[in-house]
């Protein structure tokens, strides 16, 4: 008779098999994805910080670990496994397309990531030595990024951002830690901390935890805690409203609904399978709040939010989100991501409706949506106006005075002209 712990191990055996051979499903028509970039270095520092950046971190700040390169190349390898059979084993340039990005860290954590899901072999095999091939990142200036980078100007969002730093939320949130931002701006020596920087502070601690870099002696447990806590609520803050996400998430979600609906138009041609993103948390947690699914919590690295576009027997197309908010350096590392599910639909969600759903948060002109000059110019005349009508108001009344001061005088000179005379 067989033991329960030989069915166990059978059992796990079975599964582990079944994973390694597991392709991904027919109805599988397309994949958009977006990942936030590997570990790095912290991106800032503190002027008290007993941390040299030069010592701790030689590439500097802000920059992709060793730690980063594997992570990225785990996810790459993740991938390999779930659309095998999907993407061929080999890398075909008409199947994927990679952009990132125009920040170091996220070129290399796309160039990691696609060492993981294309190594090289047979023909492709170009150095015995190297198991890696060179395959095409796209990438733009940031000042004219509003997908990946976010770094294209957009003064709407500002004044948003802005308004909510003074609304009364945040005014009643930094009163009641008003000691504790105190405490940080002199152990630190950075003039001033509030929940709009203090994710700077929380950031390279974490970093610095990561990497086993002794932290300064006020540091402790509830202190780290409570930095990170406040990290988040700050994080959050930055998409509070609909028209934040709108304007910040909108514009890769809806580069991703016309890149479905080109595939959907023309199955029958060449095209690409994979459009895969390189990006930052803030570019996860926008779209995740454009599609209205956000926790509320800052996106890990490797963090990857997937749009799966699926056809049934029937011919209609639905889509499939998911969210992979692992971070891993294990290349054999096999979490699955979590469904996500659009409020209004099921999770299989029918195309069109996908699209209907999330209309409200695709802008339709994002330039234009970001440009407050029109308003400000019609401020400015309105404001011009009504001082042009008030000035001609007062000039109006002084002649009025006048006016009648002269009549006033004339006819008292007229009286005694009149006696004179006599």
């Amino acid at each position: 008779m067989t033991g329960w712990g030989e069915v166990i191990f059978l059992s796990i055996t079975a599964s582990l098999c079944l994973s390694a051979t597991a392709e991904a499903p027919s109805t599988l028509k397309l994949v958009n994805l977006v990942y936030r970039h590997g570990d790095r270095s912290p991106t800032v520092t503190y002027p008290k910080n007993p941390n040299l950046v030069n010592e701790t971190w030689p590439q500097g700040l802000g920059w992709l670990t060793t730690f980063g390169m594997q992570e990225q190349y785990s996810l790459g390898r993740f991938l390999r496994r779930r659309y095998k059979g999907f993407l061929s084993d080999k890398y075909i340039h008409t199947e994927i397309r990679v952009e990132s990005s125009d920040v170091d860290r996220c070129l290399m954590s796309a160039y990691s990531n696609l060492a993981g899901l294309y190594p090289p072999s047979g023909d492709q095999l170009w150095n015995s030595s190297i198991l890696w091939q060179p395959i095409p990142v796209h990438t733009r200036p940031e000042e004219e990024d509003n997908e990946l980078n976010m770094g294209e100007d957009c003064p709407r969002y500002d004044q948003l951002y802005n308004a909510s730093l003074k609304s009364d939320r945040v005014k009643k949130e930094e009163s009641q830690n008003k000691g504790f931002y105190e405490f940080i701006t002199s152990v630190t020596g950075v003039s001033h901390e509030s929940i709009a920087d203090i994710w700077q502070i929380a950031d390279t601690l974490f970093c610095e935890k990561l990497h086993n870099v002794s932290w300064p002696s006020w540091v402790n447990s509830t202190v780290y805690k409570k930095l990170r806590d406040l990290e988040s609520w700050g994080f959050d803050l930055m998409y509070y409203g609909k028209e934040e996400s709108r304007l910040k998430g909108g514009p890769l979600l809806s580069h991703w609904i016309n890149l479905t609906r080109e595939k959907i138009k023309n199955q029958t041609t060449d095209i690409v399978k994979m459009n895969m993103f390189s990006a930052h948390d803030t570019t996860v947690a926008a779209v995740l709040s454009a599609l209205r699914v956000y926790n509320k919590l800052s996106p890990p690295y490797t963090s990857t939010v997937i749009m799966e576009l699926h056809q049934n027997t029937l011919g209609d197309f639905y889509v499939e989100m998911y969210f992979r908010n692992t971070t891993s350096r294990d290349p054999n590392d096999d979490t699955q991501p979590y469904n996500l599910t659009i409020p209004g639909c099921d999770f299989k969600c029918p195309f069109n409706q996908f699209v209907s759903l999330t209309r409200d948060m695709v802008p339709t002109d994002w330039k234009k949506e970001c440009d407050i000059t029109g308003w400000s110019q019609l401020k400015f005349n309105l404001a011009t106006i009504i001082a042009i009508s008030v000035a001609s108001g007062v000039v109006l009344i002084l002649l009025l005075v006048i006016l009648i001061m002269c009549c006033k005088r004339r006819r008292n000179t007229g009286g005694f002209s009149y006696k004179m005379t006599i």
